[in-house]
């Protein structure tokens, strides 16, 4: 035959475009129209729709201890949890009075059912008397703030109370009114207070008991309805009035009624037996800003808004508000929108450029503006249609969509420069241009199909890969796919139809070798010389690919590159006990060395100290205590990163009494959304006993600090809080009609203050708290109170203080206990180097029986998601040979075809191993994706070939005239691809993390296998041809008798 079978049915299509022009012309118009449209309706945002298959359950009671949090609730919710379909695994950390536990679900659950099925498995828990609360949320990335402000007032007035009432009852409402916004949370400040500032002495003195003190002042602090008077036709409501307006209305309360010395009963007021102010709140946590206390604010968005939209009316605002509140300075420390313009403006400028450099590349090559405007025409129609796809599909536009754009783009004008090629080459031979048009789209139309097939079908096996990182994957694999069928369809319609109008006018060629240009001819004749040795070349080139391989494998892996965002965090804990202002002057001393160490001042710093209130739109699963604290640091783009910051002052900050800090430098926003950005070293070690746990962990953590690989080491064993334990003399308790109960309000009174009501001030409401003076441990035993029947009796005769250690976090996972050493990887060391130095310890430490340590968080992502990706390659695979065979007819000749996929390894290979950085997550995708487009040349190189064949044409001739036939389109369509995927090597944003890897991968292998195609592939088709017919010959001979 001298087409391929789908050859008369295209030529058919591409006859009627080229009758047709006008009408195919209107309609890649009014593609280009409805994708502009949907394009501007496409939500923006950095990353796609990660649903992450997690939900987080929260148990409050009281203030139970760890171990007893765990024992009466961590087991009965794992029972519990049993009966739901879809999980898993299920992770727990009890804490004094919480239990939080994430359930992780598989990838296939449906989500919104499985929190419905939580719901109703952890429900009955509420039934318990004892349990105060039972929270379910679904954990979700987005739902990180949108942008962080600081406030601060660098005068001092406002007060810190102020500021934190100007922060939630005007720029809090203000901003939640906002288009787009959900909700403004607010931290820090300072709260006030009406405290009670009892008189142990003039309470003894009138006999007065702290019960009697708490009973009165809830008793006057009620409004009561008397019920409603009906008196013609109205009806009033009757109510008493008795709320606390201000301290005096506190002061002014009576207690009792006490005889006076003239025989009258005089009252006694609080103000006989104490002193009333309003004052600040004790608190327990607090925030700085730019190094000065101050509050924090929290801009959450509405599911589904736009980032980039929410983020521009909330800075206008906030620059509104600032005029009208001259003595309080705003600062902005995060905007993730920020992140968002800057990484889809580098990635639409990156793929504009390389999209003019291959318009311009063409220009070169086809020396005709009516050409190169005819290729041209399928990059707007192909990426306008895939817009348009994206809209009905509820894609947004991100760095992962953009992505994919911009390596479609780079094979969008494939197909085209093949049809235009293949009309020029009909145009030489005296073809007019309706029929040259017809003919020449007919000609390559089942090379372009199968070509563009073989790249869409390397997809398939993606869009089943589970886990997170395959959640990126898919959305480049949908823009991909979308806008290179775009493309074959423009090839098909719309290139004949505008190649009849605009492509040059040619004369006849005479034929001869004067019209085969010198290029051609000095090709032709490398491969006739190649193909006089076709067996040493396809060992020589097989040998250059297994090398390839051998050192691709010796990389090593990783889920994605490490990042050193402008941003990043520090984490500190210090000793156990510590009050929220010890934690505070540790802050503030980390913030000096943080502007010291750079020349340049941070751009902005916000730390979060102690213990941070709920956030009822998630639950927390990291401890705050007044012993901990966060350091969010935004550094200038001139001055030190992250790692830098860490490099300079770790050694420093190690330094710290009792205090542990741990860098998180390597999280950027999109490891953080993939669930990725903890320590990129984490060891889990499991078992039943607490003591066993310890002891193993220190073990494990004491041998990862001999590992130059490695710094911050850390293990998740820290010392719980030292506690003073109330032992009750039971007999010496029920004679004085003592209970627990009673001791523990007079503690209560006497160390933190014990809030009893609460004083009503417009929209706001402050706490009334009761004080007795404070007091030493060592006069604990010495507090004097009054029993119901007015017997005065010391805290010591009834009881004692023993002084321990509690547990702090005790961690579950799947019924086992566990415990986590964590570490970071030195910047010149690369990480599976690390990771096989920590397996190497691990296997060599001897555990007490019973626990078992393994790898956990990135290093369990990475082995779970490669070999899906493995899986996802092989079948990537099947599937291209399966097309090649389809379109070829043939089993044999889709091998010479499939080979250019391990000749272009060489290429990977010469492009990443020099760099040494290890096979990433979107390499990796770039290696499958290279499955589909390193196979288009030799489809069109073999095609060709057998096309000459069939005509009678000799096998090295045909194969020789083939290279040469084809050499123009090769190296064009090579050429336009990479100058397109090129400037995505380049970027300094987080989305060049993603991208890069993926365009040098590309990049490499399309270099090679075009080299491939044109010199090894025709010896390697020569050899398995020889091969084949010296069987038939075997097999013809052995026939006959």
């Amino acid at each position: 035959m001298t087409k391929p079978v789908q050859a008369s049915g295209a030529e058919a299509i591409a006859t009627l475009a080229t009758g047709r022009p006008v009408a195919v012309s209107v309609f890649a118009l009014a593609i280009i129209m409805v994708g502009y449209l949907a394009w501007q309706q496409l939500p923006v945002d950095l990353l796609p729709d990660l649903q992450s298959p997690s939900i987080a359950v929260s148990v409050r009671a009281g203030d139970r201890p760890p171990t007893e949090m765990e024992r009466l609730y961590g087991e009965q919710l794992e029972q519990r949890l049993f009966s739901v379909r879809g999980i898993r695994e299920i992770n727990q950390v009890a804490r004094t009075g919480r239990l939080v536990a994430t359930v992780i679900f598989d990838w296939d659950a449906d989500l919104e059912l499985g929190l419905v099925d939580v719901q109703k498995a952890v429900g009955p828990m509420t039934a318990d008397p004892a349990v105060d609360e039972v929270l379910v949320r679904q954990f979700d990335p987005r739902q990180a703030a949108v942008l962080t402000f600081g406030l601060i007032a660098p005068s001092g007035q406002p007060d810190l109370a102020e500021l934190r009432r100007l922060a939630r009852r005007q720029i809090a409402p203000g901003l939640e009114q906002l288009p787009g916004v959900a909700e403004v949370r607010v931290t820090g400040g300072r709260e006030k207070e009406v405290r009670v500032r009892l008189d142990r002495y003039r309470m003894e003195a009138f006999g007065i008991t702290l019960a009697m003190v708490e009973q009165r002042l809830r008793a006057e602090n009620v409004d009561t309805s008397a019920g409603t008077l009906e008196e013609g036709n109205d009806i009033y409501l009757v109510r008493g009035l008795s709320r606390f307006r201000d301290s005096e209305d506190v002061a002014r309360v009576v207690v009792k009624f006490a005889d006076s010395n003239t025989g009258s009963r005089q009252a006694v007021r609080i103000s006989d037996i104490a002193d009333v102010l309003t004052i600040d709140r004790e608190i327990n946590h607090l925030v700085r800003v730019n190094g000065e206390e101050g509050v924090g604010l929290s801009i959450y968005k509405e599911a589904g808004s736009n980032t980039v939209a929410v983020s521009q009316v909330v800075r206008e605002a906030i620059h509104d508000l600032a005029d009208d509140l001259p003595s309080v300075e705003l600062i902005e420390v995060s905007d993730a929108a920020a992140l968002i313009v800057t990484a889809l403006e580098d990635l639409q400028s990156a793929a504009g450029i390389g999209i003019l450099l291959a318009v311009l590349v063409l220009g070169m090559f086809l020396r005709s503006v009516g050409a190169t405007l005819v290729v041209a025409a399928a990059v707007p129609v192909s990426i306008f249609a895939a817009f348009f796809c994206m809209n009905l599909a509820d894609q947004s536009l991100n760095i992962v969509t953009l992505a994919g754009l911009a390596l479609g783009a780079g094979m969008l004008v494939d197909n085209a420069i093949v049809v235009v090629e293949s009309i020029y080459r009909r145009l030489t031979e005296g073809a007019t241009p309706s029929v040259a048009a017809a003919s020449g789209t007919g000609q390559v139309a089942g090379a372009i199909t199968a070509s563009t097939l073989t790249t869409c079908v390397v997809f398939l096996p993606v869009l089943f890969v589970e886990g997170l990182a395959a959640r990126l994957i898919e959305g480049i694999a949908f823009t991909v796919v979308v806008s290179l069928l775009a493309s074959l369809a423009v090839a098909m319609l719309l290139i004949p139809a505008l190649a009849r109008w605009f492509m040059p006018k040619i004369k006849k060629s005479n034929g001869g070798d004067e019209r085969i240009p010198r290029y051609r001819q000095l090709l032709e004749a490398i491969v006739r010389g190649l193909l006089s040795r076709p067996s040493l070349i396809v060992l020589v080139a097989g040998g250059c690919a297994v090398y390839a391989v051998i050192s691709l494998l010796r990389l090593g892996t990783e889920l994605l590159p490490s990042a050193d965002p402008r941003e990043f965090s520090i984490r500190i804990v210090g000793p156990s006990g510590q009050r929220v202002e010890s934690t505070n002057r540790v802050v503030e001393g980390v913030e000096s060395l943080l502007q010291q160490a750079n020349t340049n001042p941070v751009d902005a710093t916000l730390s979060e100290v102690g213990r941070l209130p709920e956030d009822h739109r998630m639950i927390r699963t990291e401890l705050t205590e007044e012993n901990t604290a966060r350091v969010h640091v935004r550094v200038s783009a001139d001055g030190l990163t992250g790692r830098q910051f860490a490099s300079h002052l770790a050694p420093v900050l190690d330094e710290f009494d009792r205090t542990k800090v741990n860098w998180e430098v390597g999280a950027s926003a999109l490891t953080s959304a993939l669930g990725s950005a903890g320590p990129p070293v984490v060891v889990e070690i499991s078992g039943r006993a607490i003591e066993d746990l310890r002891r193993g962990t220190a073990r494990i953590r004491e041998s990862l600090l001999e590992l130059p690989q490695l710094w911050n080491v850390r293990s998740s064993f820290e010392g719980g809080p030292p506690e003073l334990r109330i032992e009750l003399n039971r007999t010496m308790a029920d004679g004085l009609g003592v209970d627990l109960q009673t001791v523990g309000r007079v503690l209560e009174a006497s160390l933190d203050g014990r809030d009893v009501t609460m004083l009503s001030l417009g929209d706001e409401e402050r706490h009334v708290t009761l004080r007795l003076d404070t007091v030493t441990k060592e006069a604990l035993s010495d507090i004097v109170f009054r029993t119901s029947d007015g017997r005065r009796v010391a805290i010591g005769e009834v009881a004692r203080f023993v002084e321990a250690e509690g547990a702090r976090e005790i961690f579950r996972r799947d019924q086992r206990r566990t415990a986590l050493v964590t570490a970071q990887v030195r910047d010149e060391v690369e990480q599976p180097v690390a990771i096989a130095e920590v397996q190497r310890v691990i296997e060599s430490i001897d555990l007490p029986p019973g626990l078992q340590a393994q790898f956990r968080g990135e290093e369990a992502e990475r082995l779970r998601t490669f070999g899906e990706l493995q899986l996802a390659g092989v079948l990537a695979l099947i599937l291209v040979l399966m097309v090649l065979a389809g379109s070829f007819e043939s089993f044999l000749h889709p091998l010479t075809v499939l080979s250019a996929i391990p000749l272009s390894l060489i290429g990977v290979a010469a492009v990443v191993v020099p760099a040494g950085q290890p096979v990433g997550v979107m390499a990796m995708l770039g290696l499958i994706v290279l499955a589909g487009v390193a196979v288009n040349d030799a489809v069109l190189l073999i095609a060709t070939a057998r096309r000459l064949m069939t005509e009678g044409i000799d096998r090295v001739d045909a194969l020789v005239t083939a290279s040469g036939i084809r050499l123009r389109p090769i190296i064009m369509t090579t050429l336009t691809t990479i100058l397109v995927l090129l400037p995505l090597v380049f970027g300094s944003d987080e989305g060049s993390t993603l991208r890069a890897p993926m365009a040098m991968t590309i990049i490499g292998g399309i270099v090679a296998s075009t080299l491939c195609s044109i010199f090894v592939l025709p010896c390697l088709y020569l050899v398995l041809d020889r091969i084949r017919l010296r069987k038939n010959t075997i097999a013809a001979n052995s026939s006959l008798p």
